[in-house]
């Protein structure tokens, strides 16, 4: 398979998924069987993404690295991520009176809580899929035609819009530095990695 190839089936993957909730609400499948559907499928979409990663090979600025390297730029990310989020929430709030609350959070964590197994979508799935699509697809792809700036930029507002939330800076700027830890890490299931615990964090204080 081309890369070409392989990166349009990664995208292709994920946009099924997407539309995996219009369809099961056009059949009028709602409740358990809708949310337990979505999580199974995300759960086969992210295996088929991983698969596709793996068959298409490292780019050129991903380098195989220890388990040491790799924690340590997690905990970074991690730490940076939780930083940035507060950090830009608090200015969105102080300049444009943007809400503290994040409606995609409320959404989420009302949905985890009526459907437990929910969480394997919500804490594994999507930032595994996330990381893969806005940073490995998107950002990796656009800095040869553009420049890592720029490429980081397209990315971290694709990755906010579609998150379909009003605090749209805080998205923008968590998209910008997982690109960052990509980058520097060198390898795509570090920025996930942070990305997961990210927001298994956030989750849980949300929830406390």
């Amino acid at each position: 398979m081309s890369y070409q190839k392989n990166q349009f089936f990664t995208l292709l993957t994920y946009i099924l998924l997407l539309s995996l909730g219009t369809i099961l609400s056009m059949l009028s499948i709602t409740g358990s069987a809708y949310f337990l559907t979505i999580t199974l499928g995300s759960l086969i979409a992210t295996g088929v993404m991983i698969y596709l990663v793996k068959l298409s090979g490292p780019l050129p600025f991903e380098k195989k690295s220890d388990l040491n390297h790799d924690l340590q730029w997690i905990i970074l990310g991690t730490v940076g991520a939780i930083v940035v989020q507060f950090g830009i929430g608090f200015l969105d709030q102080l300049v444009f009176h943007a809400s503290t609350n994040s409606q995609n959070t409320i959404g989420l964590l009302l949905m985890v809580k009526e459907y437990p197994y929910y969480f394997l979508y919500v804490m594994i799935a999507a930032p595994i899929m996330e990381e893969i699509i806005f940073r490995r697809v998107f950002f990796a792809n656009l800095i040869k035609p553009t420049n890592i700036y720029i490429a980081a930029i397209i990315s971290a507002v694709i990755f906010a819009f579609m998150h379909q939330d009003t605090r749209f800076l805080v998205y923008v700027a968590m998209g910008l530095w997982f690109a960052f830890i990509y980058y520097k890490s060198k390898n795509i299931y570090v920025s996930a990695g942070s990305h997961i615990i990210m927001n298994a964090i956030v989750l849980t204080m949300s929830i406390a």
